[in-house]
C-alpha cells in the first residue's frame, strides 16, 4: 500500500479558514475512536502534488508539529471538501482507525486490458467502479486489479470473479455485475424512427394521387 506523508501543524481556531486558505494553508481535522479531534493545517502545495491519488484507501502519515514535540499519526483520508465554484480543496478529514478494528471503505476496481469483444466491435459497459467492504486497516489495498482481456461479446464480469485479499468482507452480492461487453447495435432507435417516417412519406403521395384519379372518373 502506498503511503503519503504530510507535515502538519496544530491549527489556531481563532484564525478563520478563509485566512488560512489565502496563506496557502488547508484546514483539516484528524479524528478517530481512540483519539481526540485535532484541528490541523497542511501546506496546499504538498496536497496538490498528490491530490489525484487521495482516496479512502490511501494511508497517510501525518507528521504533527505542536510547538513542543513532533509525533506521527497514521490515518486515512475520510473526505475532501472542495469549493463549489472553483473546485479548490478547502478542507480535509483524516480518520485514525483503532487498532484491531475493521473499517468500512470503498475500494476502486481497476479493469486491466482491452477485452477481445471490444476488439471485435463490442462495447464495454462499466456497472460499478468501487467495491464497498469492511476490512482491517493493515489489509486495506489501494485498488483491486482484474484482467478483462479475455472477455468476449456477451461476457459478464461479476464480483465473484475478483480475487479478494486479506480480511476483506464484501457488502454486495457475489453475483453483482461489474462490467459487461455488449454487442454493437446495428441501428439506433432514432434511425429506426427516421426510416419509418421516410416510408410513410413515400406512401402518402400515391394515396392522394389515386384519390384525384377517382374524382376525375366520377366527373
Amino acid at each position: 500500500m502506498q503511503q503519503i506523508s504530510f507535515e502538519t501543524e496544530l491549527r489556531d481556531l481563532r484564525t478563520k479558514a478563509k485566512h488560512l486558505l489565502e496563506q496557502g494553508k488547508i484546514p483539516a481535522i484528524v479524528y478517530g475512536p481512540a483519539i481526540e479531534p485535532l484541528p490541523v493545517t497542511l501546506d496546499r502545495s504538498e496536497i496538490m502534488k498528490v491530490v489525484n491519488t487521495l482516496g479512502g484507501t490511501s494511508m497517510v502519515n501525518l507528521n504533527l508539529e505542536d510547538g513542543k514535540a513532533k509525533r506521527q499519526i497514521k490515518g486515512f483520508v475520510k473526505s475532501v471538501q472542495r469549493h463549489r465554484v472553483t473546485d479548490a480543496i478547502v478542507h480535509i478529514d483524516f480518520y485514525v482507525p483503532e487498532s484491531g478494528h475493521v473499517m468500512d471503505v470503498e475500494v476502486p476496481i481497476n479493469l486491466v486490458g482491452k477485452p477481445v469483444g471490444v476488439e471485435q466491435g463490442g462495447v464495454l459497459e462499466k456497472i460499478i467502479t468501487y467495491l464497498p467492504v469492511s476490512v482491517l486497516p493493515q489489509d486495506i489495498v489501494e485498488r483491486i486489479d482484474v484482467n478483462i482481456e479475455h472477455l468476449e461479446i456477451g461476457d459478464v464480469l461479476r464480483v465473484s470473479d475478483l480475487e479478494i485479499p486479506g480480511s476483506m468482507k464484501i457488502h454486495v452480492d457475489s453475483d453483482q455485475v461489474i462490467a459487461v461487453v455488449e454487442a454493437p447495435r446495428a441501428i439506433t432507435a432514432e434511425e429506426e424512427v427516421e426510416e419509418a417516417e421516410g416510408e410513410e412519406e413515400g406512401v402518402e403521395p400515391e394515396v392522394i394521387e389515386k384519390g384525384k384519379k377517382e374524382e376525375a372518373e366520377e366527373e
